[in-house]
C-alpha cells in the first residue's frame, strides 16, 4: 500500500512539474523577440535583393563577356586573312 502512495505522489509531483512549465512557457514571444523577428527578416530580404541584384551583374557581364569573345573570333579570322594576303603579296 504504501509503495502506490508514493509512487502516484511522485506521479503527482511530476504532473504538476509539467503543468507548471506549459502554462509559464506559452506565454507568446515578448518584445524583444518579436524585434529579432522582424530584423531578422528584413536581412532575409536585404540579402535576396542583393543576390538578385549580384544576378543582374553576373547576367549583364556574361553577355559582355560573350560579346567580347565573338569580337576576337572575328580578330583572329582578320588577322588569318591579312597573314595569307601578305603571304600572297610575298610569293
Amino acid at each position: 500500500m504504501k509503495g502506490k502512495i508514493k509512487g502516484f505522489i511522485i506521479f503527482a509531483a511530476i504532473a504538476i512539474m509539467f503543468i507548471s512549465f506549459a502554462l509559464t512557457g506559452c506565454g507568446g514571444p515578448n518584445e524583444k523577440e518579436l524585434q529579432a523577428l522582424e530584423e531578422t527578416k528584413a536581412a532575409a530580404l536585404a540579402a535576396e535583393s542583393a543576390k538578385a541584384d549580384c544576378e543582374n551583374e553576373k547576367a549583364q557581364l556574361e553577355s559582355q563577356l560573350a560579346a567580347k569573345k565573338q569580337e576576337l573570333e572575328q580578330m583572329k579570322q582578320e588577322k588569318a586573312d591579312v597573314t595569307k594576303r601578305l603571304e600572297a603579296m610575298a610569293n
